[in-house]
């Protein structure tokens, strides 16, 4: 198995956020992926890649290109050593206060997308499981918002080159604790993607404004969106019920190429998400997904405590065969 990993990520440190009106610390540090792939090198998993580049053209294929001019604009003008939080919805295209614009958050947004296109340049090629080990995550980004700690939607991005190569039938299973919702948007008229998600229930949680059971698509999208919603604290059992129903989903599919984006606040350790999975767990859900035999491109997502992200990892990739 290749990882396309990327060591100038470290140079990308948001500190802070809002959180009910007061600041908080942000989670999304270089140490929640760094703590992954030392794991993974010190479990045999070395064949690490560095990514190549890709141009912009990719990116405007998925978002508006009025934000991705504001999202360069505004790094560009944020003073280094300062962080930018949003401060008026509607003229600042991003949906929430907890995604801070730093000086270096447009290129480093980009090169994450040049991490997910090498990922999945790779599959292309033949190679049966690749790993984006990726920072910042994506799935929250919508075609012109940022949010969710997300300003470009890697999965998205990957999805749509490999369609744009010839790709027919794609998978986007999305195990992140918190729902896609930028990916939902994205694929939602479409039946060029089936999105799937298991996360926890929107009623509770983190975006609120999607991931229901109810969302199922429109126009030529419709009947290709499934959300799994699942209450707080749902441990193995419950967990796996979503999962056999998500699997069996993508068997009746048979997708081409399945896209992973892989979230580890699913773990009962994670300072964020609010699942009670463990460390074995991660071995299970890969040993159900990988008995698909399907090409698969994994792109991290969240997990946010790096030594649960490290066990996971490491029990998901030795199970996935």
């Amino acid at each position: 198995m290749k990882i396309v990993y990327d060591s100038l990520h470290s140079n990308y440190r948001p500190t802070k956020e809002i959180d009910n009106g007061r600041f908080i610390e942000n989670p999304e540090k270089p140490e929640r992926i760094d703590a992954i792939k030392e794991a993974m090198i010190l479990h045999g998993f070395d064949n690490l890649t560095p990514p190549g580049k890709f141009p912009a053209n990719y990116v405007y294929m998925v978002h508006e290109e009025s934000y991705v001019e504001w999202l360069k604009a505004k790094s560009s003008s944020t003073p280094e050593n300062e962080e930018y939080i949003l401060e008026v919805f509607g003229y600042d295209m991003c949906f929430d206060t907890g995604t801070p614009i730093l000086h270096n958050t447009f290129e480093t947004a980009k090169r994450a997308v040049d991490v997910t296109l090498t990922a999945a340049s790779i599959v292309e090629s033949g190679t049966d499981t690749v790993y984006a080990l990726v920072r910042p995550p994506g799935h929250h980004a919508t075609r012109n918002l940022c949010g969710g700690y997300c300003y470009f939607n890697n999965a998205a991005i990957a999805a749509n080159y490999l369609i744009k190569r010839g790709t027919d039938r794609i998978v986007i299973l999305d195990l992140d604790f918190h729902h896609g919702n930028g990916t939902q948007e994205i694929f939602y008229n479409t039946d060029l993607v089936y999105y799937i998600s298991i996360h926890g229930d929107p009623k509770i949680f983190y975006p609120w404004i999607s991931g229901k059971e109810s969302e199922v698509g429109e126009g030529p999208g419709e009947g290709f969106n499934l959300n799994l919603p699942l209450p707080p604290h749902a441990n193995w059992e419950r967990y796996s019920e979503a999962l056999s129903y998500a699997v069996r989903e993508i068997r009746d599919y048979y997708p081409d190429v399945l896209i992973i984006s892989l979230g580890f606040d699913t773990h009962k350790e994670d300072p964020v998400g609010k699942f009670d999975l463990e460390d074995e767990d991660y071995a299970r859900i890969a040993k159900q997904i990988s008995k698909l035999k399907l090409p698969t491109l994994v792109v991290q997502e969240g997990g946010y405590n790096p030594k649960s992200n490290a066990s996971a990892a490491v029990n998901f990739f030795s199970s996935f065969e």
